[in-house]
């Protein structure tokens, strides 16, 4: 994330919410912030490869690779930026399972899964929001190219169902018990709902939009938080 900021300082500046980072307000010079960002990817997978186990250090490389050297550019030409940075945002459970277990297991790609679909219905409703902010800095993604919103909201609706049929797998294949799978049906009915009202919206789809996102923000410490208690509890 360091140097993500790092590469976008210039764009940061022109978009309201991001012009208060460290970077574009003056608060660090951009030598440092790279400095810092280096240091913080390196001494990391070092640590893991040390201290920890291979795989562990190997996903975490993967992970910053990703999100530093596909992702960050590609938003600049592309839409599919934003699934490719999901991609990379989901990655740090098979971090930890890979430090616990040496491989990734079901569960782990389930939870995988979950982080995906969840991160898209969050952008998407974020970027709805800021759609004039992206498409001045130069940003071709998806809410700042579509006209309407309807494709945006669209894609929301059909991640959010994805997100809901995953969440009910480790519950359906018994790795979880009943708390679990009440809270991920509760929570993941939520979402759909506020996907379905993003989606079904005429005209201004911004209040939408909105509540999608809050209910994201929800959602995803709600259901995570079920899991360890289940866990625990089992």
């Amino acid at each position: 994330l360091a140097l993500n900021q790092w590469h976008e300082r210039d764009t940061d500046c022109i978009m309201e919410r991001t012009r208060d980072r460290q970077l574009p307000s003056g608060q660090l010079t951009p030598a440092i912030a790279f400095l810092w960002g280096a240091s913080l990817a390196c001494t990391g997978v070092a640590l893991l490869a040390l201290a920890v186990n291979a795989p562990a250090a190997a996903w975490s490389a993967a992970t910053i690779a990703l999100y530093v050297f596909v992702y960050t550019p590609l938003k600049k030409h592309t839409h599919w930026a934003t699934e490719i940075g999901a991609i990379s945002g989901a990655l740090p459970p098979l971090i930890g399972w890979a430090a616990a277990e040496g491989r990734i297991s079901l569960l782990g790609w389930l939870l995988f899964g979950l982080l995906f679909f969840w991160q898209m219905p969050h952008f998407y409703a974020i970027g709805w929001i800021c759609r004039r902010e992206y498409r001045t800095a130069g940003f071709p993604l998806l809410p700042a190219i579509d006209q309407t919103g309807a494709r945006t909201a669209g894609w929301s609706l059909a991640h959010v169902v994805a997100l809901f049929g995953v969440s009910l797998v480790p519950w359906a294949l018994g790795f979880t018990g009943a708390i679990f799978g009440v809270v991920a049906l509760a929570g993941g009915g939520g979402m759909l709902w506020r996907a379905w009202r993003f989606a079904a919206a005429q005209g201004d789809r911004d209040a939408a939009a909105r509540r999608l996102f809050l209910a994201s923000l929800g959602y995803l410490p709600l259901v995570l938080g079920a899991l360890m208690v289940d866990r625990w509890i089992g």
